[in-house]
């Protein structure tokens, strides 16, 4: 679903057909020099279209089951807490994306033709650009709600409540909807030229130029850059205020590091690509790694199940358990022991054992 603008159709010479997910610019490069070996070029395009129907496909497999487990779980069959609303949140967004990816798999095995409709056109693309901004605005409010539990902790005895979470979220998720109309607004259905194929495209010809440079920066500042500041901004306090190493982290604690660093990892590629894309559109080898961010993106949707069973205690131990058990245990509520009074999130916010266990 989340190919950039506009993905290689070498049938039309050279020109870039568009089924963008995430709102790209509209790339137009140079015809190919056919003194190159184009043959060998169009092999390396269509083995990578290979790899990245591969990588979806494993997405979907793992994704969908996994995502549809910790959602059924925390959502239905755990007690409602601060975490396990976060998590509850994570994972919906994560499953809507693994959800619609066979048509992204049957858009490229069909050579970028998309045969499902201009209203499929305009729905099922932005789920990308959805579950991206949904993420980490999730992954924002989870690590400054680590940040309160330490920094204004009777605060938190007070207000730190499961409905207020769960508000929290609503507006995360209008946030995320909210940043998501350009990819609804610009997507469009149109025949190419040179063939009988029908494209989903992201069309900025209606606006001036710098309408759609400014939403791709402002989908890079929003969607990434603010975000990792503010998580930074946040563990980075928290490491001065209780002076641990992670080591001795909570398993919460330990749980939520790892679900971001997953998803900087898998979507900087992603962003790296679009920051030089602006620059240099025309480069066929920027394109070629365009799709490969794409595809290393997407595996942030499937990853965040196997890092809730892993994280924590030893893997063949939790093996051994039930899934119901190692997620309670994951998703827990730290319960901090000490003189101040129980938190209404069910946590003891006690500044010595704060400083031990967060």
């Amino acid at each position: 679903v989340n190919q950039r603008e506009n993905t290689m159709n070498w049938s039309t010479y050279g020109e870039y057909n568009a089924y963008d997910g995430n709102d790209s610019l509209d790339y137009l490069p140079s015809l190919p020099d056919y003194t190159e070996d184009l043959s060998h070029t169009h092999f390396h395009i269509n083995f990578l279209y290979i790899v990245s129907m591969l990588i979806y496909s494993v997405v979907f497999v793992l994704g969908v089951p996994g995502n549809a487990i910790v959602i059924w779980m925390t959502g239905f069959k755990m007690k409602q807490t601060v975490n396990t609303i976060w998590f509850l949140n994570l994972s919906i967004a994560d499953f809507l994306c693994c959800l619609f990816l066979p048509f992204s798999i049957a858009f490229l095995a069909m050579d970028h033709h998309w045969p499902f409709g201009y209203v499929l056109c305009k729905c099922i693309p932005p789920i990308i650009v959805l579950n991206m901004f949904a993420s980490i605005f999730l992954l924002t409010v989870i690590s400054v709600d680590r940040c309160l539990l330490v920094v204004k902790p009777i605060w938190c005895q007070n207000k730190r409540t499961a409905s207020m979470a769960s508000v929290v979220c609503l507006v995360v998720w209008l946030l995320a909807l909210f940043m998501t109309i350009p990819s609804v607004v610009f997507r469009t259905t149109h025949s190419d030229k040179y063939t009988s194929k029908v494209l989903c495209t992201t069309d900025y010809s209606s606006v001036a130029g710098y309408v759609k440079t400014a939403i791709h920066v402002f989908k890079l500042v929003l969607g990434f850059f603010l975000p990792f500041l503010i998580i930074v901004t946040c563990y980075s306090l928290l490491l001065f205020k209780v002076k641990v190493r992670f080591s001795k982290s909570t398993k919460t604690f330990k749980l939520i590091l790892a679900v971001i660093i997953g998803f900087f990892v898998c979507w900087l590629p992603y962003h790296l690509v679009d920051i030089v894309l602006l620059v240099m559109p025309q480069e066929t080898w920027l394109i070629i790694a365009s799709h490969l961010s794409e595809s290393i993106a997407y595996i942030n949707s499937c990853i965040n199940p196997i890092v809730y069973v892993i994280i924590g205690q030893d893997f063949k131990q939790k093996f051994k358990k039930s899934l119901m058990t190692v997620l309670r245990s994951n998703f827990t509520e730290d319960s901090l022991h000490g003189n101040s009074s129980q938190c209404k999130t069910r946590s003891s916010i006690d500044q010595k054992s704060i400083s031990t266990n967060v």
